[in-house]
């Protein structure tokens, strides 16, 4: 799932003031105690991301993005199909067509455009 501008906003504010927090928190221990608080924490947060990384690589695609510009011309005969568009399936996301060329079907079906496939 995409992340909207309103939902980074509101982790970048989450994140801001857990880092306020937790420095605010060292900042009332000692020196040393504070070094070992640090580290512990660090490794978690590390670990943590590490994984959220990986999951985020391994994630299916929620949506694609099809663009089809500049195509030749396509003729089909005898009932064939034509396409100098794009023929995608509903999930495709995203689909921009511009500037296609001729398409032409004897008998068959003929697309220029954005044809959805079920």
């Amino acid at each position: 799932m995409p992340v909207r501008g309103g939902d980074r906003r509101a982790v970048l504010v989450t994140t801001v003031l857990v880092l306020g927090v937790f420095a605010g928190a060292l900042s009332l221990l000692s020196w040393d105690r504070a070094n070992q608080v640090a580290g512990v924490v660090s490794a978690v947060v590390g670990v943590a991301a590490l994984g959220v990384g990986v999951c985020a690589l391994l994630a299916p695609s929620g949506s694609t993005s099809v663009q089809v510009s500049r195509t030749g011309r396509a003729t089909a005969t005898g009932g064939g199909d034509a396409n100098t568009g794009v023929v995608a399936s509903s999930s495709a996301g995203a689909v921009s067509v511009g500037e296609t060329g001729d398409a032409r079907a004897d008998g068959g079906s003929a697309n220029t455009g954005y044809r959805r496939q079920e």
